[in-house]
C-alpha cells in the first residue's frame, strides 16, 4: 500500500504540471546533475574563460579532453532549449517567426524560403513557420526540443571542430593543435549562447538596451573565439581573426549539407520501410 500511495502521489505531482513546465523542471534537474558530475573543474574553466581566456584556452587545448566537452555542449543546448520552451507560447515569439517567414520578410524571408525549397525537393514538405505553430499547439511535441536542441548543439560542436580546424589550416596553422584539442576548448564558448538566447527572447519586447546586450554577447563570443583560434593555431591576432571569419561560413555550409543529406536519407529510409 505504501508503494501504491507513493506512486499515486508522484502521478498526481506529474499531472499537476503541463508538458512544457514538467519538461523544464526535469531538464533543470538534469543540468544540475551534469554540472555536479563535471565537478569544480567546470567552474575553474568557466571563470578562467572570463578572466584569463588565453591561459585557460592554452590549458584546455593542451589537455585535449573532448569527453567533458560533450557534457558542456549538452548543458548549453539544454539550457537554451529550456529558455526557448519558456517563451514558446509567447505572442512576441510568434510575431518574430511570422516576420522572418518568406511571405512577410523581403530580407530574411528568401533565406528561409530557399531552405524550405531545398528540403521540399528531398521530400520534406513542412515549412519552418508551420513546424513552430504545430509545436505551439501540441505541448508534448514542443517538449521534444529538450532532446532535439542538445543534439543540434552536439552536431554543431562536431562541425565546429572540422570547420575550425580547416579554417585554422587555411589561415596558416602548421604547428598548432588539432581537432581533438579544439573540441576540448570550444564548448566553453558555447556557454555564451545561453545568455544570448535569453537576451534575444527578452529583446522581442522592444527593449533597445536588452537588444544592445544581445549583440554585445555575440561580439563577446567572437572575441573569445578569436583568442581560442590564436592559441589553437599558435599564430598572430590577424590570422586568428581570419580563422574565426572562415570558421563560421564553413560550419554553416557543413551544417546545410548535413541537414539536406539527413532529410534525404530519412525520407528514403521511410519509403523503403513502408
Amino acid at each position: 500500500m505504501g508503494d501504491l500511495n507513493a506512486t499515486s502521489q508522484i502521478d498526481a505531482i506529474i499531472a499537476s504540471y503541463d508538458a512544457i513546465s514538467l519538461t523544464i523542471y526535469l531538464t533543470l534537474a538534469v543540468i544540475l546533475v551534469a554540472v555536479i558530475a563535471l565537478g569544480s573543474e567546470f567552474w575553474v574553466n568557466l571563470w578562467g574563460i572570463i578572466l584569463y581566456p588565453a591561459m585557460t584556452f592554452q590549458r584546455l587545448l593542451g589537455e585535449g579532453q573532448w569527453v567533458p566537452g560533450i557534457v558542456v555542449t549538452a548543458i548549453s543546448g539544454l539550457s537554451s532549449a529550456m529558455i526557448f520552451l519558456a517563451y514558446i507560447s509567447d505572442q512576441k515569439l510568434t510575431e518574430w517567426f511570422t516576420r522572418i517567414d518568406a511571405a512577410n520578410n523581403p530580407l530574411l524571408g528568401p533565406v528561409f524560403n530557399n531552405l524550405d525549397n531545398v528540403l521540399d525537393q528531398v521530400g520534406w514538405d513542412k515549412k519552418l513557420l508551420d513546424i513552430f505553430i504545430y509545436m505551439q499547439q501540441n505541448p508534448f511535441q514542443a517538449a521534444t526540443l529538450a532532446v532535439i536542441v542538445p543534439l543540434v548543439f552536439l552536431v554543431v560542436w562536431l562541425l565546429w571542430g572540422f570547420g575550425g580546424q580547416l579554417a585554422s589550416m587555411i589561415a596558416g596553422n602548421k604547428a598548432g593543435q588539432g581537432m581533438t584539442n579544439l573540441w576540448s576548448a570550444v564548448p566553453y564558448t558555447f556557454l555564451i549562447w545561453i545568455l544570448s538566447t535569453w537576451l534575444f527572447m527578452v529583446s522581442l519586447y522592444d527593449h533597445p538596451f536588452v537588444r544592445l546586450l544581445f549583440w554585445i554577447t555575440i561580439l563577446y563570443f567572437l572575441f573569445e573565439h578569436i583568442i581560442l583560434m590564436r592559441e589553437h593555431g599558435r599564430f598572430n591576432l590577424q590570422k586568428a581573426v581570419m580563422a574565426t571569419i572562415l570558421t563560421i561560413p564553413l560550419v554553416i555550409a557543413f551544417g546545410f549539407i548535413l541537414i539536406v543529406a539527413g532529410v534525404a536519407i530519412s525520407i528514403q529510409a521511410a519509403t523503403y520501410i513502408h
